[in-house]
């Protein structure tokens, strides 16, 4: 007997209500999975690490990305954006502490901070670790493919902003970082303007500088972009991370990093919960699981970043070239500077230049 529209219909409304009675069955008989929201830096851990997370807690990780801290503030000022651990740069903890946007932590939940370097509890930005916990940090320099830059034909910011030469032979071929404040810190060290100087004459001279070089810029690019471009060939030289550096390496040999010889920045990266997680638990179980030696040691081996343990207990689960690299560990003598937290009227003055920057 052939099927007709009518017959057809009927049966399909009963095949939808026979499925919305079987999801209804599912759904009702069925644990509740229990699901951790992360919002973390691109290219910045290793996925065995979060698999292994969720088969031993039997959880679900939801784990987005993004290029720059801007983008992570903004977040915790929209109220965490429904993620129950955000990773932030140092230089924007203590306005997420001061404003009110991170919940303390509950050490009792973290007892692996045992294994974190006594360096760490004395940064700047959260003295003590009683809102973040260190989840990696670096150095911010320049990398380079030694297949289109000369030995020696860079040596630091002197280069990136060398709007006669260096720029110019590699024209749309260099990119500095996404996070702006990266860049701007760059410019102050290049122009010898102290760190902390957000005055009305030193965001001139910066944004005079950044307008000169902007049009000799591939843009301004976050690690996504940056690690094939330098790969690939597609960009001659790139403000960078340390990390990302190890990383394009493992692909093309001819990618260098330099330690500007102005000077290095150094950053370190802090897990924090926001003030609206729902799973704040999990979120300690999250933190405290990253400070084991060999879940550290796992993802150092993947994003070749340094993490907070000390170095005598993961150094024997680490391979001799990245603990000899000065891409990953600075070896001694290296120039380098720590960076300063930023204050609200610091972010409003770096708003104006990234805005004065970009928009031309």
């Amino acid at each position: 007997m052939p099927i007709t529209r009518r017959k057809f219909l009927v049966g399909l409304a009963a095949a939808a209500a026979l499925g919305v009675f079987s999801y209804y069955l599912y759904t009702s008989t069925t644990p509740h999975r229990r699901v951790l929201r992360v919002y973390n830096y691109s290219a910045y851990i290793n996925p065995e690490v979060i698999k292994e997370f969720e088969k031993r807690y039997g959880v679900e990780v939801v784990y987005d990305e993004y290029e720059s801290a801007d983008e992570a503030f903004a977040k915790l000022k929209l109220g965490g954006g429904g993620y129950d651990v955000i990773v932030l740069t140092d230089q924007y903890v203590p306005q997420a502490i001061k404003q009110g946007l991170i919940r303390p932590l509950d050490k009792s939940l973290i007892p692996n901070l045992a294994n974190v370097d006594s360096f760490f509890f004395e940064n700047r930005s959260d003295p003590g670790l009683r809102y973040s916990v260190p989840y990696g940090w670096g150095t911010t320099g320049v990398g380079y493919n030694a297949k289109y830059v000369a030995e020696g034909e860079i040596e630091g910011y002197e280069q990136l902003f060398d709007t006669e030469g260096f720029l110019p032979r590699h024209k749309g071929r260099v990119s500095m970082l996404e996070e702006f404040l990266e860049v701007v810190n760059a410019a102050k060290l290049y122009l010898g303007i102290p760190l902390d100087d957000w005055s009305e004459e030193a965001a001139s001279r910066v944004i005079e500088l950044l307008r000169r070089q902007k049009e000799f810029l591939a843009g301004y690019y976050g690690a996504s972009l940056y690690i094939p471009g330098l790969v690939q060939g597609t960009l001659h030289a790139a403000q960078a991370w340390s990390g990302d550096i190890m990383q394009a390496q493992s692909e093309e040999r001819s990618v260098k990093y330099v330690l500007p010889e102005e000077g290095a920045f150094v950053w370190i990266d802090f897990m924090t919960i926001p003030r609206g997680a729902r799973e704040v638990e999990l979120a300690h179980q999250w933190i405290n699981f990253l400070l084991e030696r060999e879940v550290a040691a796992k993802n150092t081996s993947y994003t070749y970043y340094p993490s907070p343990l000390r170095v005598e207990l993961v150094k024997d689960l680490l391979d001799p070239e990245i603990l000899e690299n000065p891409a990953v560990y600075p070896p001694p003598g290296s120039k380098l500077i720590m960076t300063e937290p930023l204050t609200e009227e610091a972010l409003q003055v770096l708003e104006r230049i990234s805005t004065a920057v970009r928009r031309v």
